[in-house]
């Protein structure tokens, strides 16, 4: 289903007149529009737990019968009934009185996140008995208690009003869970979602970064988010992609989609929206915004898309110079989805953008990364996508950085050649065998042949040629990440105030880095 589905869906819930316990499904999900949780409220997050998971059960279970074509219109409607009355066997609505099984329940923060508030809720295998429905055949029950195989879930609730679609964002989760790039999403209620739990695994801390077995790593997902992750058709690649200039003839040549890059329209309207604020949280803030020098910003944003967008004079970036340039092909607005096999550097694909160490999680035992918080996700240059995870080597981020940065941590040349390269070798072999998949006459005999074939080619001198291209390239994005973090966190600031993380104290540590890294490039160039 598209975005707008939610949409519908809140009007037909009568925006909040429905009861909370009115849904729909909604990316195959079922979504709850009236009901709000709490952060502050321990009871509300184990409420909103339990009523997302029961109803996650229940459609699981009409997608089975549905998938052996058992299902009707009728068992939907008994399937929604029964929500209701199974709801009400928890909770006495009228009265508020909580039943004895919500204390079997336990609800813990999760620490780490700024922009959400999260929280692990645990003991659904306790309360299994109690969402199983015993009083069905034993296929179902057998059905119910191999989808129940997980003791805890993670409560979201959203934060950064306004900032962020939230209907964009929950049915683009829902997509990259779906293509296994994302983990377990279970349903939407009104101002957040629940998703799985990941057992075992531990968010990165600073430190690791700097462990190249987990740098190696990291890059290895990257490259299996850009290259694997496509954007399903309609309404939400529309969004992401902008409308399609394929043409089935085009397909048929094995001419790539172009994808429209959304980064220069973010970034001029997060430096409108900052420079829009009349007020903020205190008179201090204010004046610390004003600091900032918002009106030079704004100027350093346009040059900087200048820089990106077309190919500029070694002095493009001195404001006082006129610079004449031509049109270069990474850098315009719109970009091959997903590049060519040996130019990665110029590819635009879908990134996370985010990838910061407590949005990347991985277990200590089996080494796997998996990656989460796709919140800012979308079309974006790959190049994008690494610069930005060099720059959160400098911290930060945290409630005990406190908006803090140490850029001494920022990785040195090495440490950024091993992780393009790492990435452009598991970019290739993808690649590789995604062409080869899409080979009309491919039979599946050939996937070892290929992967020895692309081993053999990983040797090529070509590898660290086209490291040193997609470097170069990181080098600009690292001074509009800069900016475009440094710009999230005024309206951060505006929005939210200071008092629980120094937003301001964050985005001045961000934009003093571009005029750091902007003199650097000077240098250089």
């Amino acid at each position: 289903m598209p975005p707008s589905d939610y949409i519908r869906t809140r009007e037909l819930g009568g925006n909040g007149t429905a009861g909370q316990y009115f849904s729909k499904v909604v990316d195959n999900h079922p979504y709850f529009p009236n009901l709000s949780v709490n952060a502050s409220d321990s009871m509300s997050v184990r409420h909103a737990a339990l009523v997302l998971v029961y109803s996650a059960l229940l459609n699981n279970r009409q997608s089975s019968k549905a998938s052996d074509n058992s299902s009707n219109d009728s068992d939907e409607a008994e399937q929604k009934d029964k929500l209701k009355s199974k709801l009400n066997e928890f909770f006495d609505t009228a009265g508020g009185t909580r039943k004895s099984s919500m204390d079997q329940l336990s609800c813990t923060k999760v620490t780490g996140g700024i922009t959400n508030a999260l929280f692990r809720v645990s003991g659904f295998q306790t309360v299994k008995n109690l969402l199983v429905d015993t009083t069905t055949t034993t296929t179902t029950t057998s059905d119910d208690s191999d989808y129940l195989d997980f003791d805890s879930v993670l409560v979201r609730i959203f934060g950064a009003e306004g900032m962020i679609d939230r209907d964009i964002e929950t049915s683009t989760y829902a997509a990259l869970c779906n293509a296994d790039i994302a983990y377990k999403y279970m349903g939407r209620f009104a101002n957040g979602r629940i998703e799985g739990w990941l057992d075992g695994y531990h968010p990165l801390q600073l430190s690791d970064l700097n462990n190249e077995d987990v740098s190696l790593e990291i890059a290895k997902e990257m490259a299996r988010l850009h290259c694997l992750f496509e954007v399903p058709e309609g309404e939400l690649r529309e969004h992401h992609c902008g409308k399609s200039n394929t043409t089935s003839s085009a397909s048929n040549n094995n001419e790539l989609d172009v994808i429209t890059v959304g980064l220069w329209d973010q970034l001029n309207s997060w430096m409108e929206q900052a420079k829009g604020y009349t007020e903020f949280k205190t008179p201090a803030d204010a004046e610390r915004v004003r600091q900032l020098k918002l009106d030079q910003i704004e100027l350093e944003v346009q040059h900087m898309i200048q820089m990106i967008t077309t190919t500029p004079s070694p002095s493009s970036l001195d404001n006082n110079n006129e610079t004449s340039s031509t049109t270069e092909d990474s850098g315009d607005s719109t970009a091959s989805i997903c590049g060519s096999t040996n130019n990665n550097s110029a590819k635009v694909v879908f990134c996370h953008n985010d990838l910061l160490p407590a949005n990347i999680m991985r277990h200590p035992t089996t080494g796997q990364i998996q990656l989460i918080d796709f919140e800012y996700g979308g079309s974006n240059y790959a190049a994008f996508d690494m610069a930005n995870h060099f720059n959160e080597y400098a911290g930060g981020t945290t409630t005990k950085d406190n908006g803090v940065t140490d850029y001494s941590n920022f990785p040195n040349q090495e440490q950024q050649t091993k992780f393009c390269v790492e990435y452009i070798k598991m970019a290739r072999r993808l690649e590789s065998m995604r062409s080869d998949i899409t080979d009309p006459d491919y039979n599946g005999d050939n996937v070892d042949r290929k992967m020895e074939e692309s081993s053999e080619q990983d040797n090529d001198e070509s590898i660290m040629a086209e490291a040193t291209a997609l470097l170069s390239h990181v080098q600009k994005f690292i001074m509009v990440n800069h900016l475009y973090w440094g710009l999230w966190a005024v309206n951060q600031a505006a929005e939210e105030g200071c008092d629980e993380f120094d937003y301001l104290t964050y985005a001045a540590n961000r934009l003093n880095e571009y005029y750091v890294k902007k003199k650097e490039w000077e240098e250089k160039n």
